[in-house]
């Protein structure tokens, strides 16, 4: 990973390392600890094999990215340092095989539609949680 200011590069894998049969891996991102503490204890009350990191901005999500082999990313849109959508466009850049999901309580339709239109998942604050984890579901089997 490389830094320049206050963003960061993430490195595109050599060889993506095959997920089948193995402990999946989720990124959640959110400068809200409360929303991100209590998202990754739900999961990982409700689904065995998961391992799931937090990061509070695009900055720390993109150091998680370079040293741990992600199965999905939960991220949020604003963020400081870097959002939520800068975010979202290098990880569907650089590691496509990546799905992608955004929870936002302030995008705007066209944002939504740029999002979704690149193969991402848009959901909102207040989160639907039944529906975002059937999501989470389909995603990693």
């Amino acid at each position: 990973m490389s830094y320049e200011g206050n963003t960061a590069t993430i490195a595109k894998p050599e060889t993506p390392a095959p997920t089948q049969g193995k402990r999946k891996t989720i990124l959640i991102v959110d400068d809200d600890r409360v929303f991100s503490s209590a998202l990754a204890e739900g999961l990982m009350s409700v689904e065995e094999g998961l391992t799931v990191y937090t990061a509070e901005n695009g900055y720390q999500a993109a150091a998680v990215l370079n040293d741990v082999s992600m199965d999905l990313l939960i991220t949020d849109l604003r963020m400081p340092v870097m959002g939520g959508l800068e975010l979202t466009h290098r990880v569907n850049e650089m590691l496509p095989s990546v799905p992608v999901i955004v929870i936002s309580a302030y995008a705007d339709t066209s944002t939504v539609l740029e999002l979704e239109t690149q193969g991402n998942y848009f959901f909102d604050k207040p989160v639907d949680y039944d529906h975002l984890l059937e999501t989470i579901r389909a995603l990693l089997l």
